[in-house]
């Protein structure tokens, strides 16, 4: 008995070591791809560009403790510092809202250092110029109202003491922001829930998470409150069109109920995923985009957060880890070449969520996602 004990334990380990020697070797792979391709655009965002790539190669430096990659990081962001321009857009993709966001994630992740009341002073009064200044009909993420929701979010999570004059202002903001997505979506539901294909930046769910996240920070709880509950008879009448997104849209709202318990919620999350074939929402995936935002690893990803953030009593819950599996399975060749032939393959998206910096960012945040884990569990 002890002798089995004492082999499965060195399986475990060899395993655990093999999982991360390849990690490890994908992710340098993709790091020197970046570094000699990828680091020249004069592309300064979050989403597309620099900034974006910044927060790969520091957190890559941190794990591997190499002062290489952390000089790449350091020459990334000193290159967005000196090239942030008030003319530049505001929006979240690939202007200043984005840009300023990873800023702020940096400095609060410990990565940088400063005070973003201070370095973002000019990023901060451009935003809040737009929001005062110009009228948004759009909820998406990258270019809309919900792009800005996070960036005032993620300032506010910055907590110094006392409270700086730009927090303040930006407290207030946020309390306009929320005011204004309220009569957005009472004109607009039809138009904002419409879903055409799997993207991770859905702008209804996505401001649904930008609301929760808002909540946590107690600055108008009430009227967030209120907001769910005039919005439920929607939430009800609604099953996105492709199966994926009712998945998407029921891990969404299970995590917006684990802060606002709502009956009427967790009755809708049942719905939704009772309703979510998965042999149907298989064949809703683009399996030749490798990214994030659109692609197998942004499913892979959302199927990760379903199955530990889902009940196990729920409708379908089994099929969460068997579909996972077998996309697992369908893509172990490609994903073996890729990493194999990683110099071969022409690559010509470098961002965190259309490129090679988020595939990289997964393996060093979630090693066992995408690489040999279905092999040794089945």
């Amino acid at each position: 008995m002890l002798q089995e004990k004492w082999r499965q334990m060195l399986f475990l380990q060899e395993w655990t070591k093999s999982i991360f020697l390849s990690m490890d070797n994908t992710v340098h792979k993709i790091a020197q791809i970046i570094k000699e391709k990828g680091i020249a655009s004069h592309n300064f965002g979050l989403i597309n560009g620099n900034t974006g790539i910044s927060i790969f190669f520091y957190h890559l430096a941190r794990r591997t403790g190499n002062p290489e990659y952390e000089k790449i990081a350091d020459e990334l962001l000193d290159n967005v510092y000196l090239n942030i321009s008030t003319s530049a857009p505001s929006d979240y993709e690939n202007g200043l809202a984005g840009i300023g966001w990873g800023i702020e994630y940096l400095v609060q992740n410990n990565f940088a250092e400063g005070n973003t009341d201070e370095i973002l002073e000019d990023v901060d009064n451009k935003v809040f110029r737009s929001l005062n200044e110009e009228v948004y009909s759009s909820f998406e993420l990258t270019n809309g109202i919900t792009g800005y929701l996070f960036y005032l979010i993620i300032r506010l999570k910055n907590l110094t003491f006392p409270i700086s004059m730009a927090k303040r202002i930006t407290r207030e903001l946020l309390i306009q922001t929320i005011n204004r997505i309220d009569e957005l979506v009472t004109l607009q539901f039809p138009s904002i829930v419409k879903d055409v294909k799997f993207d991770l930046f859905w702008g209804f769910p996505a401001m649904l998470v930008g609301l929760n996240e808002a909540y946590k920070l107690k600055a108008y709880n009430e009227k967030i409150v209120c907001m769910i509950k005039q919005w439920l008879p929607y939430f009800e009448a609604y099953i996105p069109s492709l199966h994926i997104n009712r998945l998407f849209l029921a891990v969404v709202l299970k995590r917006l109920n684990s802060e606002i318990a709502e009956e009427r919620l967790e009755k809708q999350i049942r719905i939704l995923l009772f309703a979510t074939d998965f042999e149907i929402l298989k064949t809703e995936i683009d399996f030749n985009l490798t990214n994030v935002r659109f692609g197998w690893p942004g499913v892979i990803l959302l199927l990760n957060i379903a199955s530990n953030k889902l009940e196990p009593d729920y409708p379908n819950y089994q099929l969460l880890e068997r579909t996972y599996l077998e996309i697992i399975d369908k893509q172990r060749e490609q994903f073996e070449y890729l990493h194999q032939n990683l110099h071969a393959v022409m690559f010509n998206q470098f961002g965190l969520f259309n490129g090679l910096s988020g595939i990289g960012l997964m393996e060093l945040l979630l090693p066992e996602i995408l690489t040999g884990y279905s092999s040794n569990n089945q």
